[in-house]
């Protein structure tokens, strides 16, 4: 069944979001997509919230807490669970204005991840600042939930929590091969296809594009890190139309690939607040107590040249 949708507009702008999950489904700036549309882009996450974790869990298996908790996996081929709960959450409406709309949801605590998470998503458009994406999440366990009678809600286990974001950026459909890509990071990660990190290095050849390389014979499938903490952009460059799509964001990784799965229709830039399988290895994990919000977003607009 098709989930309803809403459409924000404003300062030359469109955005077309999905009630579930809170997927983008299409950006416009004066008609020209700023991402690859979802229609055309199936099973490939486009404009997916990705929440209580981005890329993946190796075996869809994890240890928190000092308890192991199975998931369900969702990429059979590496046995991995994906992308997170909330893509297949249904959210509603709590207020929208022409150009921005807040929607709310819950992903309810589960077997695999029994941390009830309360979700606020934030989509405005402006011709100042283009796309502007909020998302915000407060772990907020039933009292049922809470491990013995006596225990305050204060003092029970905190919930694991990572958060991304999935656009596959395009400068209004032009061939991947004549755009080029800047983004600042400065370490690159080899990681197993379950997800699991093997190797970090500076980055180097293909995976450096700290000086904005042309795309044409690069394929890339990677996380990068080594991004400015006061926030970082990452731009994908048309030189022969001048158009620019320029992202804003402050994660501390970013997974870049260039779309092959989706014949190269657009290169997705991934702001992450952790790597792949943090759920495992812990790093650059959130540990959210109750009644603690956690917040994180991204911008994306277009510059002319």
């Amino acid at each position: 069944m098709t989930s309803p949708t809403v459409t924000i507009t404003g300062g030359g702008y469109e955005a077309e979001i999905a009630l579930r999950g809170g997927q983008l489904l299409s950006l416009t700036s004066q008609g020209e997509n700023l991402v690859v549309p979802a229609a055309q882009a199936e099973g490939a996450f486009a404009g997916a919230v990705l929440a209580p974790w981005p890329n993946r869990v190796a075996k869809s298996t994890y240890v928190y807490g000092e308890k192991t908790y199975e998931l369900t996996t969702n990429e059979e081929e590496t046995g991995a669970a994906m992308h997170g709960l909330l893509y297949d959450r249904e959210l509603t409406v709590q207020s929208q204005r022409e150009s921005e709309v807040h929607l709310a949801g819950t992903i309810e605590a589960s077997e695999g991840y029994p941390f009830r998470l309360e979700i606020v998503l934030i989509y405005r458009v402006a011709a100042d600042l283009g796309l502007s994406t909020t998302l915000m999440a407060r772990y907020a366990p039933e009292v049922e939930e809470l491990e013995g009678d006596a225990v305050a809600p204060e003092e029970a286990v905190p919930a694991p929590f990572g958060a991304g974001f999935h656009p596959y950026l395009t400068a209004a459909g032009a061939p991947l091969n004549t755009c080029r890509l800047r983004l600042p990071a400065t370490t690159a990660v080899t990681t197993k296809a379950s997800g699991k990190v093997v190797d970090r290095a500076p980055v180097s050849g293909d995976l450096d594009l700290t000086n904005g390389p042309l795309l044409a014979g690069r394929s890339i499938d990677h996380p990068f890190t080594g991004l400015p903490e006061e926030g970082w952009t990452a731009e994908l460059i048309h030189g022969p139309s001048g158009l620019v799509v320029r992202m804003i964001a402050d994660t501390p990784w970013v997974q870049v690939y260039t779309g092959e799965r989706i014949d190269r229709a657009g290169v997705a830039v991934e702001p992450m607040t952790c790597p792949p399988n943090a759920f495992n290895s812990g790093e650059d994990l959130i540990h959210l107590t109750p009644g603690e919000w956690f917040r994180v977003g991204y911008s994306i607009e277009a510059i002319r040249l």
